[in-house]
């Protein structure tokens, strides 16, 4: 009375793996059920960044990273009921037949019917059951995940955390000998390859520089495969925004400026709309992990994906050529007092349907005086969504993004405190003194009191000190980059502040600026 599943076979090339080539038979899991929740702890990028941050920020003291990666890990875990498939005797090799004598096993159909007593590749609950059963053996040598974490690990009496992201282990560690605790533990049921030099994990790849502190993190390749993936042939021209700036036309008499006017172009076809949601789905994780630059020009792309015109096509055609113009961008992180910062801005009636875009720009530094700036530092996050619900002022859609922002830093503080890092009240900043007035209840409240249902909360916290918001003018806000679509020459000006290029990159850009202005290089 069981359920009986299909196998799939799998080729793949993983240059990391010691075995690149492989082949694989998985589990047809569609066709299986699992009464409990299969869904698995799988490591927060952002707790990856944060752990990246820590390192390089207490590498004076001695902190390194490392990585290790274990093998089969989905494999011969114990399951408390067994699981049945067949696979049709044509592609069993002849020696495998030979030596497990399955002539007399196969049905008249000519099906070889397997019982799977442990874990396998395509288990609905594979990765569930992996996860249990290393984190019950960790647990007994004082490993354990740390609570309101996803991915973060810590131990009960020595100096190393780690991300564990399924099967790879990111390790900040002070002592080697701590790592050789880790290891050994882990070496008592699997097999692991390691890295000493840190430079590989999650798929990202780090350019340490302890003794200089800072560490360069960056996804060679990514763009390149994404582009050929999508079969998608660049333009031969330089392209140095990733969206289209409309210009702000200032209303004459007896006219008026609308935010955005109605698209009229022609729908697409169903596979041209699973195109475009694969551009989105194939940038939106380089973007939030490296190039946050494409994110104003994704939340344009991903709000039309569901019912993509041709002008959705050009966005897209602009994004990807943007991308082949930055191909080998990087994020530096520098040694910092690791207290979170956040730059919340919001743009008023810029996108359709009278809906207004926020941002918040989350980064590492010191904390901020009124003499002394905290110095700005990569992303952990940046944040590029669009309200929900139609605001009646700029002034509340700058209050809606301080309270998105506000609510996204709060679980960053608590990775944070584990990392030990505690955080004093995190410094929120805002260009809009309503906003701050309102916060801080010194503004006398007339329409702005239909706020009071939904952002009270930020009042709530900062009398209990878990956040000092503050103005500054919005030359000084970071996260003003990401809430609209600026002209080419403002992102030429302002891109390096938050991502860098290699520098054949940056040449080839100052080459094409000279060209453009008819000077020399």
């Amino acid at each position: 009375n069981r359920a009986v599943t299909y196998a799939t076979y799998v080729l793949d090339h993983r240059p990391l793996k010691s075995e690149e080539w492989r082949v694989r038979i998985t589990v047809g899991g569609d066709k299986l059920t699992y009464d409990k929740d299969a869904g698995s702890p799988a490591a927060n990028i952002i707790e990856t960044k944060f752990l990246v941050n820590s390192v390089i920020s207490d590498a004076k003291q001695g902190a390194r990273f490392m990585s290790a990666d274990l093998k089969d890990f989905f494999l011969n875990t114990p399951m408390a009921r067994p699981e049945y498939m067949r696979v049709h005797y044509r592609h069993i090799p002849q020696d495998i037949r030979i030596r497990y004598n399955l002539d007399a096993k196969v049905n008249q159909h000519g099906y070889l019917y397997i019982k799977i007593k442990k874990g396998m590749y395509g288990l609905k609950q594979a990765a569930i059951l992996a996860y249990d059963y290393i984190k019950n053996h960790l647990g007994k040598f004082g490993y354990h995940p740390v609570q309101g974490t996803v991915g973060l690990w810590t131990h009960d009496t020595r100096n190393i955390q780690f991300c564990l992201c399924v099967d790879d282990f990111g390790v900040k560690y002070f002592k080697k000998e701590d790592v050789d605790h880790l290891l050994q533990s882990i070496g008592q049921l699997y097999t692991y390859t390691t890295d000493w030099t840190g430079k590989n994990f999650c798929g990202m790849t780090f350019d340490w520089h302890y003794d200089t502190g800072y560490v360069d993190v960056s996804m060679p390749g990514y763009v390149q495969k994404a582009i050929k993936r999508l079969q998608y042939q660049p333009s031969t021209t330089h392209q140095y925004s990733p969206h289209h700036h409309e210009p702000f036309k200032y209303a004459t008499k007896g006219s008026r400026q609308y935010a955005n006017a109605p698209d009229t172009s022609p729908l697409l076809s169903p596979k041209d709309t699973k195109w475009i949601q694969s551009v989105a789905g194939s940038f939106l994780y380089y973007a939030r992990v490296i190039d946050y630059t494409l994110l104003p020009a994704l939340n344009s792309l991903a709000s039309q994906q569901s019912q993509p015109t041709e002008n959705t096509r050009q966005i897209a055609h602009r994004l990807m050529d943007y991308a082949a113009t930055y191909p080998n961008t990087f994020v530096r992180y520098k040694a910092s007092d690791m207290v979170l910062n956040v730059d919340s801005d919001a743009a008023y009636l810029v996108a359709p349907k009278a809906r207004s875009r926020i941002a918040g720009y989350f980064f590492l530094s010191s904390e901020p005086t009124t003499t002394q700036p905290a110095q700005l530092n990569g992303a952990i996050l940046v944040e590029c969504k669009t309200l929900r619900h139609v605001v009646a002022s700029a002034a509340e859609a700058e209050t809606a993004g301080v309270f998105h922002n506000a609510h996204t830093a709060i679980p960053l503080r608590t990775i944070l405190t584990a990392l030990h890092h505690p955080q004093p009240p995190t410094p929120l900043k805002t260009d809009n003194t309503t906003t701050t007035g309102f916060i801080h209840n010194n503004i006398h409240q007339k329409r702005s009191k239909s706020w009071d249902m939904r952002y009270f909360w930020l009042r709530d916290r900062a009398t209990q000190k878990q956040f000092k918001f503050y103005w500054q003018p919005g030359i000084y806000n970071y996260a003003d980059y990401f809430t609209k679509h600026h002209p080419t020459i403002h992102h030429r000006q302002t891109r390096n502040k938050f991502v860098k290029d290699s520098l054949n990159t940056i040449i080839d850009a100052m080459n094409s600026l000279c060209e453009l202005r008819g000077c020399a290089n």
